[in-house]
C-alpha cells in the first residue's frame, strides 16, 4: 500500500510557484491515484497561496478567502470516497484565525489530517507573530503541520526548528527538506529534533535514502507534490519507490511509504 503525504488541488486567478500554477483539477489527482495504485493521500488547496510566482501579492478580489477555500477541498473530499484527507493551508499574510474557522475545524475534524504552511507563498518568516494563532489551533486540536521549506529567508528550516522546540507538543513535516539545497541541513534537523519530520518530494533520491539512513525509517514520509506536474507527476517517484524497497527492509520501507504518514495523521486504512 501507498500514501502520498503531499498534493495539491485548487483553482486560482494567478500562478504560483516556480512551476508557476495556477489550475489544478481534483479529478487529476483521483485520476493520477488511480494509475498509478496510490491508496491514499493528504491534500492542500493551492487556494491558500497569497502571493504570486513573482513574488506579488495576489489582488483581495482574486484571492479565494480562507474559510471558502477550506469548505470548497472539504467538499472535494467528502465527493471522492475514504481515500483522502485534508491539509488546511493557512492564509496569515492577510487573514487571522476566527470563531467560525475553529468551529468548522470542530465539526469536521474527521476529515482533516493537519494544517499546511507555506511560509514562502505568504512572503512571511515561519517565526514570525501571525503563525503562532494557528500554531496555537494545531496544538489545541492534536494536527500536526506540513510546512514547506526552500532557503529563501521565508521558509527556511532553521526556521522550522526554531518554532518545533517552542510547540514541542507539535509535530512539524519540513517538506522538501530544503527545496533546492542539498538536504543536508533539513536531515541535521530532523534527525536532531523528536517532532521534526521530512517528506520525498522534489528530493534527489539519493539524498532520500541517506535521510532515511541518517533520521530512521520512521522520520520520513513518502510525497510528491502531485499534480503540479500533471496526472503522471508518479513516473518521477516510481524509481524512487522501487530504490526505497530495494534498499530498506519490508518494515522500514512500508514506514516511509505507509505507516509514518498513517501514524502522523491519523489515517485509517
Amino acid at each position: 500500500m501507498l500514501i502520498d503525504s503531499h498534493t495539491h488541488i485548487g483553482c486560482i486567478d494567478y500562478k504560483v510557484g516556480k512551476n508557476k500554477v495556477f489550475t489544478l483539477a481534483g479529478e487529476d489527482l483521483i485520476a493520477a491515484m488511480k494509475k498509478y495504485s496510490v491508496d491514499y493521500a493528504l491534500v492542500s488547496s493551492i487556494e491558500g497561496a497569497e502571493f504570486d510566482t513573482n513574488g506579488r501579492l495576489a489582488p483581495v478580489d482574486k484571492q479565494v478567502p480562507q474559510l471558502q477555500s477550506f469548505k470548497n477541498l472539504l467538499q472535494f473530499i467528502r465527493n471522492n470516497g475514504d481515500s483522502l484527507k485534508a491539509l488546511l493551508w493557512i492564509k496569515p499574510y492577510t487573514e487571522k484565525t476566527t470563531a467560525a474557522l475553529e468551529e468548522f475545524i470542530t465539526e469536521n475534524r474527521k476529515y482533516i489530517a493537519g494544517f499546511k504552511m507555506h511560509p514562502s507563498l505568504s512572503r512571511i518568516k515561519f517565526t514570525d507573530h501571525r503563525f503562532r494563532p494557528y500554531l496555537d489551533l494545531a496544538r489545541r486540536f492534536a494536527m500536526p503541520v506540513q510546512v514547506h521549506t526552500e532557503n529563501d529567508g521565508f521558509s527556511n528550516a532553521e526556521y522550522v526548528a526554531d518554532i518545533a522546540c517552542v510547540y514541542t507538543d507539535i509535530d512539524f513535516v519540513v517538506v522538501h527538506m530544503g527545496l533546492n539545497t542539498d538536504n543536508k541541513e533539513a536531515i541535521d534537523i530532523i534527525r536532531n529534533h523528536d517532532n521534526i519530520y521530512g517528506d520525498t518530494c522534489e528530493v534527489k533520491h539519493e539524498n532520500v535514502i541517506r535521510a532515511i539512513e541518517e533520521c530512521g525509517s520512521q522520520k520520513i514520509l513518502f510525497g510528491t507534490d502531485a499534480v503540479v506536474h500533471g496526472i503522471d507527476t508518479y513516473v518521477r517517484y516510481l524509481p524512487l519507490i522501487k530504490l526505497i524497497r530495494k534498499t530498506f527492509s519490508k518494515e522500514e520501507a512500508d514506514n516511509v511509504l505507509l505507516k509514518n504518514s498513517q501514524r502522523l495523521f491519523k489515517v485509517n486504512l
